[in-house]
């Protein structure tokens, strides 16, 4: 099937479309006869002999909309935001709607037979109405879709940001700062989540950082449904192998379905590439030890994106929810250094005689000791005894701020959200310049879907310490949950 020169009408203008040679895919201009590139014979069509509307699909490349088109009377073309292989995505205006700013997809049939050029209709089709009916704040709304030209096209929410991709191949950068991918993570988690549980849940099957965007403010958007697909229970496998060398998960190369576990697979080597700054796709299923070491939580991290990254998916992490849990856990941790800073010195006189366990009493303990036990115990995860050991703590001595901050954070790990939320208000009496106890407090109102007061609070951390990096990362996020809430 060869590409023939279009004539693409907009408002006033006609643009033709460039030759691609069938030899070597080289663009050449639309009255050449033969390639500037491997001198190969072109061939083309007299535009007068066709419009617009009779343009086979299959003939025609995306990504050749002219500016100032408008499509379905409606959506006017600004610029290509960007083009692959399967298609291509514009900014627009919505003219019938204040000129709101939308992106327009394209799909692609380039080069398809009737067979190959269906399928990926009935793809497109199926991620336009998958989308119809999700809302989310991690997800880009779908507005419309439509047929037009031999082609089809989607319209959905304008993000102003850059994938991860780009962010990753910038000059000099390869990999991105602890604190962002830990934000990055729990959102990714966040939308994951809301996809496995729905009803039949909702597999994306091709994660990977060119299909998530971040906004300047640290939002994420989970982009391209393309291959997304419906988990059917009873179904031994699925109908193709669909994903992204590198990323997808091993039994999408397999004779099994796809489940959510698969998912789980993906994020954990987008992680591991951000991280480490090692593309996936060069050698696939081969992830190095990350090494982290020398700072609170590297180890915890490390051990779980190599427990994402397991062979089988019976080894893997059973949820999204229980990563996310792992990951606020590990950014928790990371805020407060180990559990919180040296506390004060007033009552360092304190002693206690201890009942360990039934009938056995140990030799007396500081309170400082008593921090430091909480504190290795948290470490370890065991957190009911390290709760325990911050009890002690603040037995021994009720002004000690850095055990309400333990307390808080462990409660944090044990899903007491309401009890960490009065830890962190008691850390907060003690020390009011604590900007690690206002981001704790933020966040424990963040999961308990409090979103207005998360954000005031996350405000009161940055006001406190304006480099405080998780605390701007809380704040977007209690933003976009909060602008959600109130669009929906």
């Amino acid at each position: 099937m060869h590409d023939k020169a279009v004539i693409l009408i907009g408002v006033g203008s006609v643009v033709s479309s460039p030759l691609y040679c069938d030899a070597c895919g080289a663009a050449n201009q639309a009255q050449a006869t033969s390639c500037a590139v491997c001198g190969q014979p072109l061939q083309s069509v007299s535009p007068s002999l066709q419009t617009p509307g009779e343009v086979s699909a299959s003939n025609v490349r995306s990504g050749l909309l002219v500016i100032d088109l408008v499509l379905k009377q409606r959506y006017r073309i600004v610029s290509l935001l960007g083009q692959g292989g399967m298609g291509a995505v514009y900014k627009a205006e919505d003219i019938q709607f204040g000129n709101r700013l939308m992106a327009v997809k394209e799909m692609s049939q380039s080069g398809m037979n009737a067979q190959e050029s269906a399928e990926v209709t009935d793809a497109f089709k199926r991620e336009a109405l998958m989308l119809a009916g999700l809302v989310h704040p991690n997800l880009p709304r779908v507005y419309d879709h439509f047929p037009e030209g031999g082609r089809w096209y989607l319209v959905m929410d304008f993000i102003e940001g850059e994938t991860l991709e780009d962010c990753l191949n910038k000059p000099g950068i390869g990999r991105l700062p602890v604190e962002e991918i830990l934000n990055i993570g729990i959102q990714l988690c966040t939308v994951l989540d809301y996809l496995h549980t729905r009803q039949p849940p909702i597999i994306f099957r091709d994660l990977k950082p060119a299909n998530v965007m971040l906004t300047a403010e640290g939002h994420v958007y989970l982009i391209d449904f393309g291959i997304a697909r419906h988990f059917k229970p009873g179904k031994n496998r699925d109908t193709t192998i669909l994903g992204s060398p590198g990323y997808a998960a091993p039994e999408q190369y397999g004779k099994t379905q796809t489940t959510p576990s698969a998912d789980i697979y993906s994020l954990g080597a987008t992680f591991h590439q951000l991280l480490s700054g090692n593309d996936p796709t060069f050698d696939p299923f081969q992830f190095a030890p990350l090494q982290l070491s020398g700072q609170a939580g590297f180890s915890r991290l490390e051990t779980l994106i190599m427990q994402m990254l397991k062979m089988s998916k019976d080894e893997r992490p059973a949820s999204m929810a229980a990563i996310k849990q792992e990951l606020f856990s590990v950014s928790m941790q990371r805020m407060s250094g180990q559990t919180g800073a040296k506390p004060p010195t007033q009552a360092s006189a304190f002693t206690t005689t201890v009942k360990s366990s039934p009938g056995i009493y140990t030799s007396q303990k500081t309170y400082e000791q008593w921090l430091d036990e909480g504190n290795a115990l948290y470490e370890a995860r065991h957190y009911k005894q390290a709760l325990a050991a911050f009890e002690q703590v603040i037995q021994l001595d009720p002004h000690c701020a850095s055990a309400y901050m333990g307390k808080g954070i462990t409660l944090m790990k044990l899903t007491s959200y309401k009890e960490a939320l009065a830890a962190f208000d008691r850390t907060i009496q003690l020390d009011p310049h604590s900007a690690l106890a206002y981001r704790g407090k933020g966040a424990a109102l963040y999961f308990m879907n409090s979103y207005e007061e998360a954000l005031a609070v996350f405000e009161l951390a940055i006001r406190i310490d304006p480099t405080f990096a998780l605390a701007y990362g809380g704040k977007g996020a209690a933003l976009m949950l909060l602008r959600g809430t109130r669009r929906r």
